[in-house]
């Protein structure tokens, strides 16, 4: 347009110039002036069919570009239709939540889980009206149903302009039933095989018991101190064969339950505390010594204080057990490593060869006359329940050392003891010092 604007300007000065010299009526000047004039007439003319060929390429491009325009508009439509059928044909339940915490997108699965309209709802007042209680990455909630839950925050993404997070809710109600059975039938089927040696363990004390019971009714009345004395050592035996069966009856109740407690948050002190408490009077009987010590502060642990303590106990007795006729030493040290909490009991008895390493958290496998044989089944059973596992490391001659592993973050879990454990617990368990740190003294030592 510029270029035809500048050859009209050009024209419009030469007719000017024409007007001007127009008294000059020299035919030959006349002549020129048209000739010239038909020149400029033809450049305008080539200028206008120029302009009018670009115009319609430019035509042709807009359209063309506006064509495929509506072809990708046509098609992320049609995606977005197909991703929005999916997302309603998902049995898991999916939320797009905001940044400032509200339900921008919920699918009817995820609405059909809680049982509510989930639409532009603040989904902290959502969990709180639906979820009774959480452990680790389940909901349970109020309807009786549990979820699993999962959440990936749409920052962390590097998607641009987006914030929030996707929650991801799958019902494993009838999983986490058919878990719950399986590990019962499995606890059962142990509990078969143990029935012969249980039947043998439990004859063996009561016969022991109805024999010094039948003693006492034969006691004359003459040489009343004699027969004092033989009651006395009747009476300790029966009260010896009725405690151990009383201890064999509860630890094949606890094997039984799995490790069924009820679970709180409590504080590491609080464990060794109640510990040392409950040691104290078995330390005084044998004559052992204990030492405790740790550098760590304000760890938090979820479980149960009496059952872990149980555990420590178990190991203690054992230790003081085996230690036999020597004085035993004691040294249980707390430490982190990685993202557990390590409980390391040792102990200057006598040691364990490898063929004992392996066997020694069966049921039933005992080293000494008088074990029921469960106590460490028990204990491992427990630690286990608690997402954790028992380890020993032994050498013959050198004493024995118990690792209480427990996961810090209930996220991070063992697997049940096994060969196929023992290779995904290898990296911790080669991580594990020989030598504790020392730290701060609980009074202890007795």
């Amino acid at each position: 347009m510029q270029q035809l604007a500048s050859r009209q300007d050009q024209i419009t000065d030469e007719i000017q110039k024409t007007d001007i010299n127009q008294q000059l009526a020299d035919p030959v000047q006349l002549v020129a002036a048209f000739e010239q004039f038909g020149r400029l007439s033809d450049q305008l003319q080539q200028s206008y069919s120029e302009l009018d060929k670009r115009a319609s390429e430019l035509t042709e491009q807009l359209a063309f570009a506006q064509g495929e325009r509506l072809k990708q508009l046509a098609e992320k439509e049609q995606l977005a239709h197909h991703l929005e059928t999916l997302l309603n044909a998902l049995p898991a339940g999916v939320l797009l939540v905001d940044d400032e915490g509200v339900i921008q997108t919920a699918n009817p699965a995820a609405e059909r889980l809680l049982e509510y309209e989930l639409g532009g709802k603040r989904w902290r007042e959502v969990y709180t009206r639906s979820v009774a209680k959480r452990s680790d990455q389940d909901l349970h909630l109020n309807s009786g149903r549990i979820l699993s839950f999962k959440s990936q925050s749409l920052k962390e993404q590097n998607l641009d302009n987006q914030q929030g997070e996707i929650i991801l809710l799958d019902d494993i109600t009838e999983q986490r039933l058919f878990e719950g059975l399986a590990s019962r039938e499995s606890r059962l089927a142990a509990m078969g095989q143990m029935a012969a040696g249980l039947a043998h363990q439990l004859r063996t004390p009561l016969a022991s018991a109805i024999l010094y019971a039948s003693q006492l009714s034969q006691i004359s009345s003459n040489s009343v101190d004699k027969n004092q004395r033989i009651q006395e050592k009747a009476v300790d035996k029966v009260a010896t064969c009725l405690r151990y069966l009383e201890k064999l009856i509860n630890d094949m109740l606890m094997y039984a339950k799995g490790g069924e407690f009820s679970e709180h948050q409590f504080l590491l002190d609080e464990l060794l505390v109640t510990f040392n408490t409950r040691i104290k009077h078995q330390l005084k009987q044998s004559k052992a010594q204990l030492v405790i010590s740790s550098q760590l502060k304000d760890i938090k642990l979820t479980g149960s204080v009496d059952v872990l303590v149980s555990v420590l106990i178990n190991l203690a007795e054992n230790a003081i057990q085996v230690c036999d006729k020597k004085i035993c030493k004691l040294r249980l040290e707390g430490y982190r490593q990685v993202d557990y909490l390590i409980l390391a009991m040792h102990d200057n008895g006598p040691g364990l060869s490898v063929d004992q390493q392996s066997k020694i958290f069966q049921p039933f496998f005992t080293r000494r006359e008088g074990g029921t044989g469960l106590g460490l089944a028990v204990a491992q059973s427990i630690v286990q329940a608690h997402h954790g596992d028992l380890l020993v490391r032994s050498q013959p001659g050198s004493g024995s050392v118990f690792y209480v592993c427990l996961p810090l973050n209930r996220n991070e879990q063992f697997l049940a003891s096994g060969p196929e454990s023992r290779a995904s617990l290898h990296t911790l368990n080669e991580g594990l010092p020989d030598k504790c740190i020392n730290g701060e003294d609980y009074d202890a030592r007795q």
